[in-house]
């Protein structure tokens, strides 16, 4: 038994096939007749009762009847009989499995219990499974096809799926679009065994693997996704397109593979903050690996355009543009370089409309690409338009000049290390310039906004590569093990009274500001006199939820008489509205000065674990839905990248004259915010908002936290009874 499961699974010295066939209709035939066939060199052993021989191998009535070792099993037979296959396979000492039947928890209850049950077994016995509802795997260097997909090519690609169909139609889009191939493939199935961070370790040292595709619909450890998929980008790029946007496609993966979706803008945020590029259609998931793997990832945003119609360039311009990506002004030497090849009616912009004049000779594509890949205000290339397509359109004696033409602009672009991408209305005719343009590594796309895309998938590698330093490692507990912690403690989550959540923030270093737990009207008329200026009366009581709606906030308290007032208003006011809430008195605060309101709170996500989330805050935030969210902890680096993706954040730069806000002070909340929930584990929820966020600093206005008493806390912080008998801490 190898002692690497992943090791046993694709690269393996033996193959038992249990549920081997001389029915050539069956699986069990395809798999040994497809060993055979592409010469796997190790042993291959059927497994039938009632056969002696399979393709000329000897049958075995057992899988410990085998007379020697055997690293992987394939299991072809009914969802019923795999429990007690899995267990023989333990006896002889069976490294991985591979489970085809389907059955299990993507049926329902009963499909769940038995997938539970092989998922034991395997753990129990040490065999690292794959499945169960899976195709198969591949490992095609290593002459191991356990998915008899016919016609793969081989290359450097790695894929990991959780589709069949998907996978099929991945293998043909490879086989025909592109110069690419494949080095491995897992049909991760219901990924009931094997993880997928277990497959992106192994990928990571892979020699045959240069770039890693994966089709996902849910992750059953996504922490510890994050960890490996953020050491694997550090070497190699990855792709994922994540499937379950909607609810309706929630739904489908949870009937498809018993994975549980969650909120795909959580998945996307976190996946990419692990350095995953994340396509949001599954037709972009080729093109974008395609050129990740060939071309060299860009530095910067700042992108020039090579076109030969103005509309073209109009619209890569837009597509460009919608992924942030910059088209800078060129150079004043480098229009002049171009004006001495284009036409007068070009235009030497960037854009760069050659105006006609490669309609007479594609050569003249050469002198352009070359004047802006040395310009220095230009770090990539995006042409779009006709090329590879001259002699198509215009006359057959054209096609070997624009053939010359795309082999010099590889050339050169190769030669500059900087990424050139090219789109052609011609690239479903497959001319031969495109040909020798893929077969040097730039890619061809029909689409405009796909190759786009793949420009931006350069800058987003490029962003990640040069920043790897400087974010999450992901170091914090898995939410496997808060689970079992909670489990054994028993016990059900408490919202705490906001006196009680303050001060657990302060006891963690979170500047939350001055406050008081007033118990009578005569607290209530020191604080607010110690504070010197209006303030904010908030009932505390854990049975009110919406407090203004229970008349329980009173705002602009300006002097010890009013409070005194304003405490008899709102004890009164909610003792009305709820007679058996239960108060425990009434919260003093400044009143917060104007600003931007922003929501910063914890939530716990099923696969990743806490995340941090901030965004526009305030009464409509549900409605808004403007919020980044990034896994914990998070570095400086990450919060300042969360700000800027807000459709906010320009008002944090100042709007129609208004001072910027104190950048520093609100990324140390957040980082704050993150060692808190890191410290304490316990913390299912917790919400500021708002936050207003102002030149000078910022000011937490409301606080709710709602903790697993299942965990507790590790830090309860001051006692908040001493604090609200106390006048000495009037005002603080």
């Amino acid at each position: 038994m190898m002692a690497d499961p992943v090791a046993a699974l694709l690269d393996p010295r033996s193959v038992a096939v249990v549920g081997a066939s001389t029915n050539p209709l069956k699986r069990g035939y395809q798999a040994i007749r497809t060993l055979l066939s592409d010469g796997f060199p190790g042993s291959i052993y059927p497994v039938n009762p009632r056969e002696t021989e399979v393709l000329g191998l000897p049958a075995y009535p057992s899988v410990t009847s085998i007379d020697g070792s055997v690293d992987l099993a394939l299991i072809v037979t009914p969802a019923s009989a795999v429990a007690g296959l899995l267990r023989e396979c333990g006896r002889k000492g069976v490294g991985a499995a591979v489970v085809i039947a389907v059955g299990f928890g993507e049926t329902g209850e009963d499909g769940a219990a038995l997938e539970a049950e092989i998922r034991g077994v395997a753990a129990g016995e040490g065999i690292g499974l794959i499945g169960p509802n899976t195709n198969g795997v591949f490992n095609l260097p290593a002459r191991l096809n356990l998915v008899g997909a016919s016609d793969v090519p081989q290359g450097r690609l790695a894929l990991l799926c959780q589709s069949g169909n998907m996978a099929l139609s991945l293998f043909t889009e490879v086989a025909h679009e592109t110069s690419l191939g494949f080095s491995t493939y897992v049909g991760i199935g219901n990924e009931a065994g094997l993880r997928y961070h277990e497959l992106l370790d192994y990928l990571r040292d892979d020699p045959d693997t240069g770039a890693v595709l994966t089709y996902a619909e849910g992750f059953r450890d996504g922490r510890a996704l994050l960890r490996s998929a953020a050491n694997l980008a550090g070497h190699k790029p990855i792709v994922c397109y994540k499937a379950g946007r909607s609810e309706a496609a929630q739904r489908s993966a949870l009937s498809h593979t018993g994975a549980v979706a969650g909120s795909h803008a959580v998945a996307e945020a976190v996946l990419r903050q692990a350095g995953i590029v994340v396509v949001e259609r599954s037709d972009e998931l080729v093109p974008v690996a395609e050129t990740l793997l060939q071309q060299p990832a860009l530095p910067s945003p700042r992108v020039g355009v090579l076109t030969d119609g103005g509309g073209h360039g109009t619209v890569a311009a837009d597509a460009l543009a919608a992924h942030g990506l910059e088209l800078p002004a060129l150079t004043a030497s480098t229009r002049e370089r171009l004006a001495e090849v284009l036409p007068d009616a070009a235009s030497t912009r960037n854009p760069v409309d050659v105006a006609g004049a490669t309609d007479r000779d594609p050569r003249v594509f050469e002198p352009c690409l070359e004047a802006l890949l040395d310009d220095p205000s230009i770090d990539g290339m995006l042409c779009v338009g006709l090329l590879g397509g001259y002699g198509i359109r215009f006359s057959d004696e054209l096609a070997e000049a624009e053939e010359q033409a795309a082999a010099r602009m590889a050339e050169m672009a190769a030669n500059a290390g900087k990424p050139l991408v090219v789109q052609s209305a011609y690239a479903p005719a497959h001319p031969p310039a495109h040909d020798l343009l893929r077969g040097s590594g730039v890619p061809v796309h029909g689409s405009i906004e796909t190759a786009a895309r793949c420009v931006a998938a350069l800058e987003e590698r490029g962003r990640f590569r040069a920043t790897a330093e400087m974010r999450s490692g992901f170091a914090h507990r898995s939410r496997g093990e808060r689970t079992d912690r909670a489990d054994r403690a028993g016990g059900e989550r408490r919202a705490l009274t906001e006196p009680e959540g303050r001060a657990l923030l302060e006891a963690h270093g979170l500047p939350v500001g001055p406050w008081t737990l007033a118990t009578d009207p005569d607290v209530a008329a020191d604080a607010v006199t110690a504070l010197g200026g209006p303030a904010a009366l908030k009932i505390v009581s854990p049975d009110v939820v919406h407090k203004s709606d229970a008349g329980g906030v009173l705002l602009d308290v300006g002097n010890a008489e009013d409070a005194a007032a304003g405490f008899e208003r709102v004890v009164g006011a909610v003792t009305a509205a709820q007679p058996d809430a239960s108060v425990d008195g009434v919260l003093v605060t400044p009143m917060a000065p104007r600003g931007v309101e922003l929501i910063v709170g914890v939530t716990t996500d099923p696969s990743f674990g806490p995340l941090l989330a901030v965004g526009a805050g305030g009464t409509a935030v549900e409605v808004l839905r403007d919020t980044a969210f990034r896994a914990v902890p998070v570095t400086p680096t990450e919060c300042d990248e969360m700000l800027a993706e807000l459709a906010v954040a320009p008002l944090l730069d100042g709007h129609r004259g208004a001072a910027p806000v104190d950048r520093a002070a609100l990324r140390a909340l957040l980082t704050g915010v993150s060692r808190l929930v890191a410290a304490e584990p316990g913390i299912a929820e917790l919400d500021l908002n708002p936050v207003i966020a102002h030149p000078d600093g910022l000011a937490v206005v409301d606080v709710r936290v709602v903790v697993d008493t299942r965990i507790g806390l590790a830090t309860p912080g001051r006692r908040v009874e001493s604090i609200a008998m106390n006048p000495e801490h009037a005002g603080r």
